[in-house]
């Protein structure tokens, strides 16, 4: 299947699979609820090229016009790819402009449009870090030779949708090939500056995801829970510092029939794929219940601390995360468990379209 777009002879950039790796100093990337994708698909910063060529859509050389100018004196390089997300069916469309040649250019309208059509007419946007609502790239001043990429959202409902019996762009759309048009008619006094691309849809086998393994953010806070172990939970709270992140845990369980926490904390780092470490895990006692009025110090808490063992947190999904532990000087061994979320967090979902 013919996926890439191309309307030069020119090479296309070369593009190999990079070492993936956090940048110190830079948070989650964590979207706002509009987007049709889960929030947390896209981790840390945005990828500036595609992990392979195979997930390539489109790579076009455009003759486009500068600022206030009538004719098309300017040279893009335009780059569209897709990014799978961690939730299964779920995908970014990542679009990169560079400029080549001319004056100071803008960032173009983007109009979209489920399947092939002529005028596609949802509102799209280019969102960057960090994206809110309907607030995007457009209008935006790109000079020669800067290279900018922005995730790709459409407004579900059409700017005109009279004589449409389908108004709606939905999630299920997104994913599905879809109409993309750039347009900068509006922008500048010069004619014929649009065009009008056909996304093809999204190929997890073609598609791969920004990291190959997920990235523990903020929005697997919340409480998590493993099947069959009654009145038990592990409560997560991932705090985004400026430039790193913070993890803490504790454990709701028991220990020989009395009820027992089992707390642990990763040092701050920055946010990096794959899991998470905590080591020591400790239990806690000596402490008083929280309405009593005379209340142990915190020294003597923590004077009493018993240690555990350690374990490590692995996000698979919104839904699923994998946790590897050793609790041998509890005597409970090592292993591995694979926990479901027991709530989510109003306001700040994981996955909103589940």
């Amino acid at each position: 299947m013919l996926r890439k777009i191309t309307q030069t002879t020119a090479l296309i950039l070369a593009l190999s699979v990079p070492t993936v790796h956090a940048q110190s100093g830079e948070l989650n990337f964590l979207t706002d609820l509009n987007t049709p994708f889960p929030p947390g698909c896209l981790s840390i910063d945005i990828p500036s090229q595609p992990r392979t060529d195979d997930s390539v859509l489109v790579e076009q050389t455009l003759a486009v016009p500068s600022l206030n100018s009538q004719t098309l004196d300017a040279q893009v390089r335009l780059t569209i790819w897709r990014v799978a997300c961690a939730d299964e069916g779920f995908s970014v469309v990542l679009l990169r402009l560079q400029h080549l040649e001319g004056p100071v250019i803008t960032v173009p309208h983007l109009w979209a449009e489920a399947g092939s059509v002529e005028v596609p007419r949802h509102a799209a946007q280019l969102l960057g870090i960090p994206g809110s609502g309907p607030v995007g790239a457009t209008g935006e001043f790109l000079f020669q030779g800067e290279r900018r990429t922005w995730m790709l959202t459409v407004e579900p409902v059409r700017f005109n949708d009279a004589d449409s019996n389908a108004p709606f762009f939905l999630p299920e759309n997104y994913n599905e090939t879809f109409t993309l048009e750039l347009t900068w008619e509006s922008l500048t006094p010069a004619a014929d500056s649009f065009f009008t691309f056909q996304i093809a849809r999204f190929e997890p086998d073609l598609d791969p995801p920004q990291f190959d393994q997920t990235v523990l953010n903020g929005r697997y806070s919340g409480m998590w829970e493993r099947p069959g172990a009654e009145r038990q939970a592990l409560l997560l709270q991932i705090a985004e510092l400026i430039d790193s992140n913070f993890v803490f845990a504790i454990f709701f369980t028991y220990l020989d029939g009395q009820p027992t926490w089992v707390t642990g904390n990763s040092s701050p780092e920055a946010a990096q794929p794959g899991p998470v470490t905590m080591d020591p895990m400790v239990t806690l006692s000596q402490g008083a219940f929280i309405t009593d009025e005379d209340q142990p110090p915190k020294e003597q808490v923590d004077q009493t601390q018993t240690k555990a063992g350690s374990m490590s947190i692995e996000a698979i999904d919104c839904n699923t995360i994998r946790v590897d532990y050793d609790f041998t000087e509890l005597g409970k061994g090592t292993g591995s468990m694979e926990l479901n979320r027991a709530i989510r967090i109003a306001g700040y979902d994981c996955n909103p379209w589940e």
